[in-house]
Parts: structure tokens; C-alpha cells; sequence
């Protein structure tokens, strides 16, 4: 590789890791500078750089930071892992997040970015794999005689209004992929869908920023744009390729947790709408008001069949040749990476013999678990085995997240779903060989059941109850209202706003929790509360390596107000909104104003300094002058009167 790089006029610097050709300056496109700065410095100050890097993910503080460093980036190409083993053409490498995940898979990886900057980051975080190499280049001008067996364009093909200078970009820029694709080679592209779900929620065009810029189809042809499915198919299809398996990223591209395949969207049986609804509310990217609940959405959406269409982002396998870029049984893939290294997972949706649905797990990382005589003294114990049966059915989550966001809803209502709750749980614990006192929240719960919440408990369409991904099992009993804490409060976190309470009250997670409890007859006190959010962040911080409790980042949340919001009300509650981003925006450029007028004074003031100073000076050089001409006449006169003497004589 080094060597056609030469050939092509490509130079090492030896000093950033980074090959370029002899004057080059760069693209106009970066996130600011202090941002990659920032990021800059943390990877180059990192020990672990790797995809799952603890140590990179507590460094996530912001937008910027979480989109490059986040373990989650490189979830887009996971299921792929096994393509990527060959020669691998990546445009667009950014700071190198999917670059490092690319050289980690094995395969000789090039990797191209046309900031110097952001290429150099790339080459930081790759810097201890020899099998990945990283050049600053404008891809219009990339020159290379190679040909490469798997190419990515992970948020790119909509910049290439930018930087393809033709007549039709997009459709160049996938052109000239095609050319320097093998002929049984795969493009693997992830893109924004100009029509998702979630921009007609109310979130901003991610390149511009305002609400409904794409669906309103409001682009230049100088600024970034997306597609919709209909339209980036003929696309890929005028570009030269003709097999195409779309996917649907969950809740977009950027930071994915779940990836559903074509199969598993047409599979009966299979529930994969349960995906996106768990998945929506975890978007960062989703405003705080939404002209609707994507959550409540979705279902409808995929009833229709229209996941694919109203998709947040597309992930498109593409190839030349007529052959399916996917394995056809496969059905969905979840990521289970804000973790440690060590209890991250992989866990397979697929289709098998006789119309079985089967589940296969997978660790993602060789980091060793620990050993079976010391995982006792731990508080958890990881469990991930091999293969599972798909149990098809309704969770009990569904029915809570319904009950709770219908406006009139009854904290009674509520009280009785926890209580049919508690039944289950009894007859889990009568299966396992104990009994459960549900008479008290200070009773003792068997650790075995520490994963017992509304999400994995599956309502089989014959009534029945199972209890599915069983992946931690607590290595001490847990008090029962501990456990109610648990699928209570932090499930909250799945909806976007509550419906109208029938008393009209407003509800925090903490006055919700204590108010449902007091209904079911178990009492607990702001004590009880305390040890409850004490017990979760440590094994919060057990099982991500972040120190949570100290950031207090459920203890704060436990007292912010739940949002409830009524259709009829939506329209008050953005209006409110835009008053208060009017109003900070006139406060920032009165702010910035303020700044500019105490500058624009300052540069008034030395420009009379200095006026002062050029006259002081002019003054001194007509006198110099006058001196000189008053010497120089004095010189003439005793010149002239020199040699009319010497005449004479």
C-alpha cells in the first residue's frame, strides 16, 4: 500500500502518521475548533484505543465528543464484521471512530479524510495497527490504481454537493465508487433519510439545523443534502449497483443500538417494532418538545409498512453483482456497548429451520470475564450463553408505556399493572424454589431476578409469562421495592412525556415511584429512595466503569419534573419554546453586540493613538526635512562660493 502511494505522489509525514500529496491544505469542513482539539488531545493521551475503550468513553461530555469517541459509533458496521477482512477503502474517516473498528476487524484499511486535522486524529487513534493507513485528500482527487473489496461511506454521500464539483454530485461521487469497487465488492453507505420520523417529530435537519429544512425539500445546491428511500435507490441503482439490501439503524446511524434487516421486517412472528420503540427516546438529537410520541409511534408505522420509508437513517449494503450482500436469515442485531469492554455484547436475531426464530450472543471483546471463585464477591455476576430459543409475544413494558401516556390515567391503573406485576414475579420465585412476601418492600428478592423488569418479561400469546435476557444475576438478594425502583423509575426513560394524570398532577420520577408504591400498599420513605438510587448507581458504575453515583446523574433526574404534555397542549408548549430561544437568542447577540461595541471602542481608541503617533511622526519627517533642505542649501551656497574663489584666484 505504501508503495502505490508513493507511485500516486503521496508523502508520509513521519510526524502526524499521515500521508498527503506535497502542498496540500485541506478541506473547508471541521466541528470547530475547539472541539477537535479537544478530541485531539484526549486520543493522543489515551492507553486504550480501542472501540470499546472505557477510557475514551468517559471522556463523553458533549455532542462532539460522544459522536467521535462514543463505543457505539462503530455499531453501524458490526454486522458486517465478517466482509471486512480484505481490502477496505473508507471515505470520509473523520476522527477515526469507524477507522479504528475497521483496523480492528483485520483487513488492510485506507482510510481517507480531507481535513489535515481530522485525517491526523484518525491516524492517532489507529496508531498502534500497522494494517491501517490514513492519507488527507480530497476524494475528488484521490488517485489510487487499486481496487478495494469493501468501501464505506458513513455520513458522506451528502456532503458530496460540497466537494464534487460536477454537474450531478451525488450521483459522481457514487459513480466513482463503483469504479474503484471490485466486481463482487460491497459498498456500505449510512445516510440521514431526508423523510424520518423523527424530523417530522420537530428534530432539526442535522446539517442545518432547522426543523423540517429536508421534508420541506428547502436545499441549495451548495449545502449538504439527504435522500429519501425512493430516491437514493435510483441513485445506488444509476451509480452502477445493482444489488441492494437496506437495513433500518435504530435510533439513527450515528450511535446505533439495534439493526433491523429487510428479512426481519417482513418476518411474521417476529417483533421487530419492539426495537424501535425502546430505542426512540434514546436519540440526543431529538428535541425536547415533539410534535408527537415516537415511542407510540413506530407501532403504527411498521403495521403499515412503512418502517423503511420513515427509517431515521438508512444503512444500504450496495453491489455491483446480482448477490445478496446480507445473509437473508438474519433478522436484527442488538448492541449491548455502553459497558466495560468486557460486558459488551452481540446479540443475533435469526431465522432457522421449520420456521424457528432462534437468538444467538456473542461478547465483543477477549477481555477476559472474571473467574467463577472470585465473581461471587462481586455484586453481579455477567451471563451470556451461546443460543436461545425467540420467544414471540407482548412485553409488559408495552402495556405500562400505554397506560401512562393515555391522558385521564389513574395512579389506581398503574397500581393494579404492578400489582398483576408482582404476581408474576411470585411465580418466577416459585419456580427458582422460594417464596416471595409481597407484604413488604423490605423483602428479600432472589438475585437471580435482578433482570426480572417490565422489558424482559415476554406475555406469550397463550397467556403465559417468560422471563427473557437473563444477562445479570445479582450475587445477593435484593430488596423488593429496590427491584420495583429498578422497572419503575428507569423505564420512565423510554417515554417521551406523560399523558394527562386524571387529578391533573405532575409527577417527578421519585413522587411517581413513591405514589404507585403507596397505592399497592408497600410504604416507602425518602430513606428507602436514597438506598434504592445509591444501590443502582454503584452497580451502574459496576457495569459501565463510570462513577455515576458521584455525578449524581439519577439522584438529579429522580426530582425533575416528568413532562406531560396533551395534543391540544403541544402547540402552547412550542410556543413557549420558541419564546424562550427567542429570548436566549436576543440575549446572546445583545451579549455578543455588547462584547463587539466594548472591541469596536478599543479599536477607536488606538486608532486615534495611532493617528496621534502618524501626525507626531509627520511632523518630525517634514522637520527632518526642512533641516536636510536648509543643510543642503547651506552646502550649495559654501559649494558655489568655493569655486567662484577658486575661479579668481
Amino acid at each position: 500500500m505504501s508503495a502505490q502511494l508513493s507511485a500516486a505522489d503521496y508523502v508520509r509525514n513521519d510526524q502526524n502518521r499521515v500521508w498527503s500529496k506535497v502542498g496540500y491544505r485541506g478541506i473547508p469542513y471541521n466541528d470547530g475548533d475547539e472541539p477537535e482539539e479537544r478530541i485531539a488531545k484526549i486520543i493522543e493521551q489515551a492507553n486504550d484505543l480501542s472501540c470499546l475503550s472505557t477510557e475514551l468513553a468517559r471522556q463523553c461530555t458533549d455532542w462532539p465528543s460522544r459522536y467521535h469517541l462514543a463505543p457505539a459509533r462503530a455499531n453501524i458496521l458490526r454486522p458486517f464484521a465478517a466482509t471486512l477482512r480484505g481490502s477496505v477503502l473508507e471515505i470520509g474517516a473523520g476522527c477515526g471512530a469507524i477507522t479504528r473498528f475497521l483496523g480492528e476487524q483485520g483487513g488492510q484499511v485506507l482510510a481517507v479524510e480531507g481535513s489535515l486535522r481530522r485525517a491526523a486524529i484518525a491516524a492517532s487513534r489507529t496508531r498502534d495497527l500497522d494494517n491501517v493507513t490514513v492519507i488527507a485528500e480530497n476524494f475528488a482527487q484521490f488517485d489510487y490504481p487499486a481496487q478495494f473489496d469493501v468501501i464505506t461511506l458513513i455520513g458522506v454521500l451528502e456532503y458530496a454537493n460540497l466537494f464534487m464539483h460536477t454537474e450531478h454530485p451525488p450521483l459522481a461521487m457514487l459513480q466513482r465508487v463503483r469504479s474503484m469497487l471490485k466486481p463482487q465488492g460491497i459498498l456500505i453507505l449510512a445516510i440521514e433519510n431526508q423523510l424520518g420520523l423523527k424530523y417530522f417529530a420537530g428534530a432539526g435537519e442535522d446539517h442545518t439545523g432547522l426543523p423540517m429544512y429536508g421534508i420541506e425539500g428547502r436545499y441549495r445546491p451548495d449545502q449538504p443534502q439527504t435522500f429519501g428511500r425512493a430516491v437514493l435507490t435510483d441513485l445506488l441503482r444509476h451509480g452502477g449497483f445493482s444489488a441492494l439490501d437496506f437495513l433500518l439503524p435504530l435510533p439513527d446511524y450515528k450511535l446505533p443500538s439495534s439493526i433491523i434487516t429487510s428479512s426481519g421486517l417482513n418476518c411474521k412472528g417476529f417483533d421487530a417494532v419492539a426495537f424501535a420503540r425502546q430505542s426512540a427516546c434514546y436519540d440526543p438529537q431529538l428535541p425536547p418538545y415533539r410534535n408527537f410520541a415516537p415511542e407510540l409511534t413506530w407501532p403504527v408505522i411498521f403495521e403499515n409498512g412503512l418502517a423503511l420509508d420513515l427509517a431515521n437513517s438508512f444503512l444500504v449494503a450496495a453491489s455491483p453483482a446480482a448477490k445478496p450482500c446480507l445473509d437473508p436469515q438474519y433478522l436484527a442485531f442488538h448492541y449491548s456497548t455502553g459497558r466495560q469492554a468486557k460486558y459488551c455484547k452481540e446479540t443475533i436475531f435469526r431465522s432457522a429451520d421449520m420456521g424457528a426464530l432462534k437468538i444467538d450472543y456473542r461478547r465483543l471483546s477477549r477481555d477476559e470475564l472474571p473467574p467463577q471463585e472470585t465473581a461471587s464477591a462481586l455484586p453481579l455476576q455477567f451471563v451470556c450463553p451461546e443460543s436461545a430459543d425467540y420467544l414471540p409475544g407482548a412485553t409488559l413494558l408495552r402495556e405500562f408505556v400505554q397506560i401512562i401516556t393515555t391522558d385521564g390515567w389513574q395512579v389506581a391503573q398503574v397500581a393494579a399493572f404492578v400489582r398483576r406485576y408482582l404476581g408474576v414475579l411470585q411465580t418466577f420465585s416459585r419456580e427458582i424454589g422460594g417464596e416471595l412476601d409481597l407484604s413488604s418492600p423490605h423483602s428479600p428478592v432472589n438475585g437471580v431476578l435482578f433482570d426480572a423488569l417490565f422489558q424482559n418479561i415476554i406475555v406469550r400469546p397463550n397467556g403465559k409469562t417468560e422471563l427473557i435476557d437473563r444477562e445479570w444475576v445479582h450475587t445477593k438478594p435484593i430488596e423488593l421495592g429496590c427491584l420495583l425502583f429498578r422497572t419503575i423509575s428507569l423505564n420512565l426513560f423510554r417515554i417521551s412525556r406523560l399523558g394527562v394524570n386524571n387529578q391533573g398532577r405532575t409527577f417527578t420520577p421519585a413522587t411517581f415511584y413513591t405514589a404507585i408504591l403507596d397505592a399497592v400498599g408497600l410504604l416507602v420513605t425518602m430513606e428507602d429512595l436514597r438506598r434504592y438510587v445509591t444501590f443502582e448507581s454503584e452497580l451502574q458504575t459496576f457495569v459501565t466503569g463510570y462513577d455515576v453515583y458521584s455525578e449524581g446523574l439519577l439522584s438529579g433526574w429522580l426530582v425533575q419534573p416528568l413532562k406531560t404534555q396533551t395534543v391540544q397542549g403541544l402547540a402552547v408548549a412550542r410556543e413557549q419554546e420558541l419564546v424562550a430561544n427567542a429570548a436566549v437568542r436576543e440575549q446572546a447577540l445583545a451579549a455578543y453586540a455588547a462584547v463587539h461595541a466594548q472591541e469596536l471602542a478599543g479599536v477607536r481608541a488606538r486608532l486615534r493613538t495611532l493617528e496621534g503617533e502618524l501626525a507626531a511622526w509627520h511632523r518630525s519627517l517634514f522637520g527632518r526635512l526642512a533641516s536636510v533642505a536648509h543643510n543642503g542649501r547651506d552646502l550649495v551656497c559654501r559649494l558655489l562660493y568655493s569655486l567662484t574663489r577658486r575661479k579668481r584666484e
